[in-house]
């Protein structure tokens, strides 16, 4: 009995302080319980809760009749339901209803524990539509089209709320329509170039002040005296406009909410427009933010456009300037030399040593001078030269190169050249052809004064390129002129020791470059160098 009692004391605390509302009715439907919470919600004092119907209460339930399967099932279970309630003053509102039966004094009774998920739905509203809001930023979706989503998401939030924004124009200090999709086109088109001022409606008054403008009454405002006739063919009376400002506090525009009969704001609703406009600004910054992204981008463009034309007349001219370097040079260089070998040939007997040995350097010089323009123009026009890709057996491309030139070796040259497996790659054949002849010349050229010359070709592979390396033993070069080698006219070695232009590896650096690759030089002075250059693997 004791045990009996303070269970049912228990029971009474949960049902009287249960945070949610409690109803408990018979299974006609009529209500025979009501806890302090559900009496709050609903509006109603529990003796006129006692005398109700939950049918009464539960949208879109006419009526409970008795239902002895369904009670069956409720016994052995719980049911949760998703219902609309209404309140005393004809309000409805979101319920989760959660069911339970039980017994007392052999009746069937029915516990339903009601919970307002308004809240929760809106939320879920709310993320709704931001995810599709913010995927239409993401996109390429014109700012117009994106206001439209935010004005119909706080619409949705509100069925009985009209939404508009409306966009500041700094040069004419007026707002224009931006989104107003549930306005009578004849309105839109009337406020459409408002002015923004004191006392100019609330939008006009919003973006004035730069502050939220509540008009409860549009038919008693001040602010709305020359615009009343106005709101009240569109069907609207009451209209809160909140300015929407940049993160510089620049005015954009205002996010408005107008309602059909006059309406003070509550905490909820004053929310919701600080919440428009905050996104509304969001959108608006970031197709502003796009459109300068844009904008600069096309400059870029034309800029990028404007050089590269530049630069092909540039380079046009350069052809045309060395064609007639080289058409005008080599004609006096010629003459130079051919007048030069004439005066040995025929007046060697009127010459002494020294004249001799002078016209024979002036042959010399005019020579070299011609193979340097050569050479000048080989490396100007390699930039122009277009690069046709293919396969590349580079071991075939060594042994050629090295057959060809070792013919052009001193008899007593003595060279032991050691090939190994060279990997194949991708790349123009006649430009890689060039830099292995360079290379296999320079490494010949350079130990010419060794007893035997040695030279070790060999390939690796690492970090996504076939690097290819030609060892020899001849006369190095100091590490720290490295920086020199490759570039143009840059020599470690005067003429005398070994012959050369200077632009050979200017030559190469360049092919190896416009194959995506590098080249590198590694030496001891007197005792040999390593050179490499690297191609992409395909």
């Amino acid at each position: 009995m004791r045990n009996c009692r303070r269970g049912q004391e228990q029971y009474i605390a949960y049902f009287e302080d249960n945070s949610d509302g409690i109803l408990v009715h018979d299974d006609q439907g009529n209500l025979t319980d009501a806890n302090i919470e559900a009496c709050r919600v609903l509006g109603y004092t529990k003796e006129e809760l006692l005398r109700m119907n939950i049918a009464e209460l539960e949208v879109g339930l006419e009526i409970i009749t008795t239902q002895t399967d369904w009670a069956g099932f409720l016994k052995e279970n719980s049911l949760i339901l998703q219902r609309d309630f209404r309140k005393k003053d004809g309000a409805t509102f979101p319920v989760e209803i959660h069911y339970r039966s039980f017994d007392k004094d052999g009746s069937a009774l029915y516990e339903c524990t009601i919970k307002d998920v308004t809240e929760r739905n809106l939320l879920r509203i709310r993320e709704r539509n931001r995810a599709h809001i913010l995927e239409q930023l993401a996109g390429d979706i014109d700012i117009f089209t994106i206001m439209r989503s935010i004005v119909q998401s706080i619409e949705e939030e509100d069925a009985t709320s009209i939404c508009t924004i409306l966009l500041y124009d700094k040069a004419t200090n007026t707002l224009g329509t931006g989104a107003a999709p549930n306005m009578p086109d004849f309105y839109n088109e009337a406020i459409d170039g408002i002015s923004v001022g004191d006392g100019i409606g609330s939008c006009g008054s919003a973006a004035f002040f730069k502050k939220l403008i509540c008009v409860d009454n549009i038919g008693t405002h001040p602010y709305w005296v020359d615009f009343k006739e106005l709101a009240f063919k569109a069907g609207v009376q009451s209209c809160w406009s909140q300015p929407i400002l940049s993160s510089t506090n620049e005015m954009v525009g205002t996010f408005a909410i107008y309602h059909r009969e006059p309406r003070t704001p509550n905490e909820t609703d004053l929310a919701r427009i600080a919440y428009g406009a905050r996104f509304a600004n969001l959108a608006i910054e970031n197709r502003r933010i796009r459109a300068e992204i844009l904008e600069h981008k096309n400059h870029l463009e034309q800029l990028v456009a404007e050089r590269t034309e530049a630069l092909i007349h540039a380079n046009e001219e350069l052809e045309a300037f060395s064609y007639s370097v080289s058409h005008d040079l080599r004609a006096p260089l010629r003459a130079i030399a051919g007048f030069s070998n004439i005066m040995l040939e025929d007046y060697s007997d009127k010459l002494d040593a020294d004249g001799q040995k002078t016209l024979n350097t002036i042959v010399h010089n005019a020579l070299r001078m011609g193979m340097l323009i050569d050479d000048i123009l080989s490396f100007s026009k390699l930039s122009r030269a277009e690069k046709i890709n293919t396969s590349l057996d580079m071991k075939s491309i060594f042994r050629n190169v090295f057959d060809e030139l070792i013919r052009q070796e001193p008899a007593g040259h003595k060279v032991v050249f050691e090939l190994g497996e060279l990997t194949p790659s991708i790349g123009d054949q006649a430009m890689i052809t060039q830099v292995v002849t360079n290379f296999i010349s320079n490494a010949l050229k350079y130990s010419r004064n060794t007893a035997e010359t040695k030279i070790i070709v060999t390939s690796t592979i690492a970090n996504g390129s076939t690097i290819y390396a030609v060892k020899d033993n001849g006369a190095g070069f100091d590490e720290k002129y490295r920086n020199k080698l490759f570039k143009i006219f840059s020599r470690l070695h005067n003429d005398k020791e070994f012959e050369g232009t200077g632009i050979g590896l200017s030559i190469v650096k360049k092919v190896i470059e416009r194959h995506g690759g590098a080249v590198t030089a590694e030496g001891v002075l007197g005792e040999g160098a390593t050179f490499s250059f690297s191609l992409p693997i395909v």
